[in-house]
């Protein structure tokens, strides 16, 4: 059984997700993970069907060995709340179980462009970062290009145009960052189902 925890910060409610192994004073990987447009809200049923949650009830998912944090946006969208946002963030980075060198975060649509706002306030705090379907201030690459970074578009996506990812993933190649677009032929806009249903991308964000 997985343990969860719900919790408020700062005005925003959040899932904390515990790992499996979970020993008190020890350290452990943490994923940030950042909801799209259809999991806004004041209840946390809005997030049922998320595919990242799903698995992390999987008993061999790589998300079972962090802990993985949910935030919900109660607000228009992210920037309504970005204030907060940043505490919580720093919030959770400061916690007696958070492995500093291993702060990785996700991010899906609204999430994702929420995402990239995020590390470009505080691009020390972060190791890794998985983007689908965003994108953000590309000429602003050099801030974050000692992150980690793998960019998922689909390239049928009419809600989200995959110039987004292609002008992110461009600008952070020139910054010289460790960077990887994958760019799927018929895929629309939820390329998140495919990109958490490929266990190698959660186990590249705990490493």
């Amino acid at each position: 059984m997985v343990r969860i925890e719900k919790f408020e910060y700062r005005g925003i409610r959040y899932l904390l997700y515990y790992p499996k192994n979970y020993v008190k004073g020890k350290k452990f990987p943490v994923v940030f993970h950042l909801h799209g447009a259809g999991s806004r809200g004041n209840n946390f049923e809005e997030f049922n069907g998320s595919i990242i949650l799903k698995l992390l009830e999987e008993e061999n998912s790589p998300l079972s060995n962090a802990f993985c944090v949910f935030p919900q946006c109660s607000e228009d969208n992210w920037y309504c709340v970005f204030n907060s946002l940043c505490k919580l963030t720093k919030h959770i980075y400061h916690q007696s179980f958070t492995d500093k060198k291993r702060f990785s975060i996700s991010g899906v649509s609204m999430g994702g462009y929420a995402l990239y706002s995020l590390i470009m306030c505080m691009p020390e705090l972060f190791s890794k970062a998985l983007i689908c379907c965003g994108g953000g201030m590309y000429w602003n690459s050099g801030r974050i290009k000692k992150i980690k970074f793998r960019i998922f578009h689909g390239e049928k996506d009419v809600a989200v145009y995959p110039e987004e990812a292609i002008r992110m993933y461009n600008r952070l190649k020139e910054a010289e960052a460790d960077v990887f677009l994958t760019l799927y032929p018929d895929c629309d806009h939820n390329c998140w189902e495919k990109t958490y249903s490929n266990f190698e991308n959660l186990q590249w964000l705990v490493e």
